[in-house]
């Protein structure tokens, strides 16, 4: 049974081969983002879509001045993006890996970066207007208790957006990098969990069509014609497809997440 605590080296692990694979800069064209993204009906490519999916979480912070946390900013590439609003001074960024921070602190100059652990943050209670977290809570062993920090060292009226999978329960059992204490079965059950933990105004959407679905459309098709451009060879086409249809019958919904203080 998976459900004691994920192993965090191999979620570094795992985390640091993408920062480093060219295939995947590639296909994420060259913006260090690395999530499904959000696919309007006419997004064109890999990255478009998951700047449409920090359009779509911003869009739940009515008032972006003060400041604001990316909890697990990977390799800067979203709070690169959240310089569109903020300035430097106004974002800090959290993730785990030196090697990923490396990355970001190239893409967002002058932001203050730390190598810190989601579930161990120091910083003082009510230190942050704002938090956004992308595709990465789930990882979070666990995500209430997250949660319940993040509300801590929020200020009174603060909101926090996230994007967020629930999986079924064999899913997380099965995953390496998911855990069971995770698990969630619906919407309902997930709002509630918000609600009971302090949160105020929570909104939980279901996006699972423009996110995964779509995103999944567009990988597959991408793996084709990289093959088809002699890029792939057969055998990685194969394994290419068969980890993106992996996740087909594990992942029950994909969440745009707003909840405030």
């Amino acid at each position: 049974m998976n459900d004691t605590a994920v192993k965090i080296e191999q979620v570094v692990e795992h985390y640091d081969r993408l920062a480093d694979w060219s295939e995947v800069k590639e296909y994420y064209g060259g913006s260090d983002y690395l999530n499904f993204g959000y696919f309007e009906e006419d997004t064109k490519t890999q990255k478009e879509a998951c700047e449409n999916m920090m359009d779509q979480l911003l869009s739940c912070i009515a008032d972006k001045s003060g400041n604001i946390l990316d909890v697990a900013c990977g390799k800067g590439a979203t709070t690169a993006y959240l310089l569109r609003y903020y300035d430097p001074e106004s974002v800090v960024g959290i993730n785990i890996s030196d090697r990923q921070l490396e990355i970001a602190q190239q893409n967002a100059p002058g932001v203050s970066f730390h190598n810190m652990s989601a579930m161990e943050m120091s910083f003082a209670d009510e230190s942050f207007d704002n938090m956004i977290c992308v595709e990465a809570i789930f990882h979070f062993v666990t995500r209430v208790e997250f949660l319940k920090s993040a509300l801590k060292r929020l200020k009174p009226g603060g909101s926090i957006v996230f994007s967020d999978m629930l999986m079924t329960w064999e899913g997380e059992n099965r995953r390496q990098r998911r855990t069971t204490e995770n698990f969630v079965p619906d919407l309902e059950s997930y709002r509630s969990v918000l609600e009971s933990i302090g949160f105020a105004s929570v909104t939980v959407e279901d996006i699972t069509e423009q996110s995964w679905r779509r995103h999944y459309r567009h990988a597959t098709a991408y793996f084709h014609e990289q093959f088809l451009a002699g890029k792939l060879t057969r055998e990685e086409l194969s394994q290419r497809l068969h980890e993106t249809y992996g996740r087909v019958p594990d992942l029950n919904y994909y969440l745009k997440v707003c909840c405030t203080k």
